[in-house]
């Protein structure tokens, strides 16, 4: 086993390597200090090589003129794990990729390869920080609630609508009262306030609003307007191939009219439809009432949307919850009388008309105040220009009445908080369908990190262009990853700037 002679100092080493570079080629000089030593010749002609070695590299001739200043090595921008660990969330949450798809394009790059442990360990640690980091808007949370499914595992989206801000993406066990009710009581641990929900017209959303104690849920207009839609487009293809099939049979039977008077028929393919008179009556029928039913389908189309809000555009009238359900019960009742398919959405539009029709009991509410002070008239018409603001350029509510700005400005803010749609959270839950299509599901990892990178973004068009989800909930707004930790460390400080020293005067011999 080699070991390493302690009674040796370096001077005698300098020694011994110098003696033998100085005096090569001498018979006799490596076994006399080989005895003298009490070493090997073997280790003295390795000392010899190494020390001639180091007197070559040493006094070797250098490159004339003043040696170069020696600048400080520069620390690096960033560091490498971070940055891969930064890598691996954007990837997730940007390109929507799996944890396999990260692992490959990690591998593609130098010293970066990682396993689908190790990108799943990212992955969970962030959703964690995530988890702790879950905003509370400093208003009550005017909730905005849908709850896709991925698979059969349902999924609660909540979003509020003022801000944006998704505050609760959450997987639950089944869409049932005590799972919806326990997610309620969740966000008031938090201490987030439910001010109302507006949502489609789920059973299992109603009853944990139910449980949780919160008012009843207000119905998505647009889930029943495109229901009643999806009705008047089935009907109106009816209608063509109706009126198609007697168009169709109409000519065939002049066709066999005119062959039976000249006595023959023209040539080419026979018309394949019915001839008979009474054939060509029935299909006559049966088009003028698919016709009909099409066309009184979209009439009650037409007149259901115009009822569902909140203010009357010819006249200004702020509509009731009991108007609007009288309203509603009637296209009910006509869709009815037309029969057929329209009698299948009779039913759903006479159930949630209350639903629909919830949310103007708050409104008539907010309208107290100045319908109190300025009667039904100084109410009536700033709603009717709150109509046709945007025909009338009107960009601050005051302008409707000059007179009296606190109170338009009030009717204005009270029209404009009546939560009609859930648009926003179906945005939200349009966004997790490519994770659920990338991932096969939504896992409470996926949810974590989409609500955490949503809630920064900047809104690019709209009332709220140019502002953060954080931000209009009285929040601050910084950038995901380094609110999760996973941020930029700032660069480092530029080297002192350091000057030539100024070479001393002295006088030459020209001078002189």
């Amino acid at each position: 086993m080699p070991f390493q002679r302690q009674d040796i100092t370096l001077q005698q080493r300098v020694a011994l390597g110098c003696a033998g570079v100085l005096f090569a080629g001498e018979y006799g000089l490596i076994t006399d200090l080989a005895r003298e030593s009490g070493v090997s010749r073997q280790w003295l002609y390795r000392l010899r090589a190494r020390a001639s070695a180091a007197l070559t590299t040493a006094l070797a001739p250098q490159r004339s003129g003043r040696p170069p200043r020696a600048v400080p090595p520069r620390r690096p921008v960033q560091e490498p794990r971070r940055s891969l660990e930064r890598a691996v969330l954007v990837l997730h949450q940007v390109a929507h990729a799996s944890v396999r798809a990260i692992q490959t394009c990690l591998g593609d790059l130098p010293q970066a390869q990682r396993s689908v442990g190790r990108v799943q360990g990212v992955l969970a640690t962030a959703a964690a920080r995530a988890r702790a980091l879950r905003p509370a808007p400093r208003t009550p949370l005017q909730a905005l609630a849908d709850e896709p499914f991925a698979g059969r595992q349902p999924v609660l989206a909540v979003v509020d609508r003022p801000s944006g801000l998704a505050a609760l993406p959450e997987p639950a066990e089944s869409a049932d009262e005590t799972a919806r009710g326990c997610a309620r009581l969740d966000l008031a641990a938090r201490g987030v306030t439910v001010r109302r929900v507006t949502a489609d017209g789920a059973h299992g959303l109603a009853a944990g609003v139910r449980a949780a104690g919160l008012p009843a849920v207000r119905l998505d207009h647009w889930h029943a307007l495109r229901e009643l839609g999806r009705v008047a487009k089935r009907l109106e293809g009816t209608a063509y191939r109706a009126l198609a099939a007697a168009e169709h049979a109409a000519r065939a039977a002049a066709e066999a009219r005119q062959a039976a008077v000249r006595g023959r028929r023209r040539g080419g393919r026979p018309p394949r439809a019915p001839t008979a008179p009474e054939q060509v009556t029935a299909l006559g029928r049966a088009a003028d009432a698919a016709i009909g039913r099409a066309d009184g389908v979209a009439t009650v189309q037409a007149w259901v949307t115009a009822v569902l809000r909140p203010v009357d555009g010819r006249t200004g009238h702020v509509r009731t919850a009991a108007e609007v359900v009288a309203e509603l019960t009637a296209a009910a009742d006509l869709l009815r009388e037309l029969g057929g398919l329209a009698t299948a959405a009779a039913g759903p539009l006479q159930r949630q008309a209350a639903g629909l029709a919830a949310y103007l009991d708050a409104l008539q509410q907010a309208l107290a105040a100045p319908r109190a002070a300025l009667g039904e008239a100084g109410v009536t018409f700033p709603a009717r220009a709150w109509c046709h603001r945007s025909a009338l350029g009107l960009t601050d509510a005051a302008e409707a009445r000059p007179a009296d700005p606190a109170a338009a400005r009030a009717t204005g803010a009270a029209l404009q908080d009546a939560v009609r749609a859930s648009g926003m959270v179906e945005n939200l839950s349009s966004v997790l369908a490519c994770q659920r299509a990338a991932r096969r599901g939504l896992p409470p990892t996926t949810l974590a990190l989409a609500a955490a990178s949503r809630n920064p973004q900047r809104f690019a068009r709209g009332e709220r262009a140019g502002s953060t989800p954080l931000e209009l909930a009285g929040l601050p707004s910084p950038h995901w990853l380094d609110a999760l930790g996973y941020g930029r460390p700032p660069p480092p400080a530029p080297p002192p700037l350091e000057l030539p020293a100024r070479p001393p005067k002295t006088v030459n011999t020209k001078a002189a």
